[in-house]
């Protein structure tokens, strides 16, 4: 969910390109009427020096949202751990990424359409990323506890396994 309010130095979070700083807001002419522009810059940096720009009447379908807080974060473990929430009724994309991840924990053992692996990959990439950054803890560590929330291992699809494990190396 974006803030009201975009300013300079503001941070967003994508579930593929990560944690982002607002470097730039400007106002372009676009259609005959004034939209601000939002120039993001990852805070990771990369080898291809990428740099999104994004208007603001764009900004929720381009992916980026506000961080969610170490609260929601935490409310989020509780619901891998029951599976049931009053809050996942949000409907914002970290839930979402959540619900990708808590849903294909139980499923059978192998996934065998690519495109559903894939989405899977990406949720814990993109949910693991988003909670270590508002837990203050490492990729690692943050995989580890979202394992631990879905309970035993034994119990959890291979594949949710394999995707966290995958998204606690960065």
């Amino acid at each position: 969910m974006i803030q009201k309010k975009i300013v300079r130095d503001d941070l967003l979070y994508h579930m593929v390109h990560g944690l982002c700083r607002v470097n730039q807001v400007t106002k372009e002419s676009q259609s005959g009427r004034e939209v601000l522009s939002y120039s993001l810059v990852p805070k990771m940096p990369t080898r291809m020096k990428v740099r999104f720009v994004i208007s603001a009447v764009d900004m929720e379908a381009s992916g980026f949202h506000s961080p969610v807080s170490p609260k929601k974060a935490n409310e989020i473990l509780e619901y891998l751990k029951a599976g049931n929430s009053t809050a996942v009724a949000e409907e914002d994309q970290t839930w979402n990424l959540a619900k990708t991840i808590f849903s294909s924990s139980h499923d059978s053992p192998e996934i065998k359409d690519t495109k559903k692996r894939q989405i899977l990959e990406r949720s814990a990439k993109g949910l693991v990323g988003e909670l270590a950054f508002a837990l203050k803890m490492t990729m690692k560590e943050t995989a580890t506890k979202v394992q631990k929330s879905l309970g035993d291992a034994s119990k959890i699809s291979p594949m949710v396994l394999s995707a966290l494990a995958h998204a606690g190396e960065d």
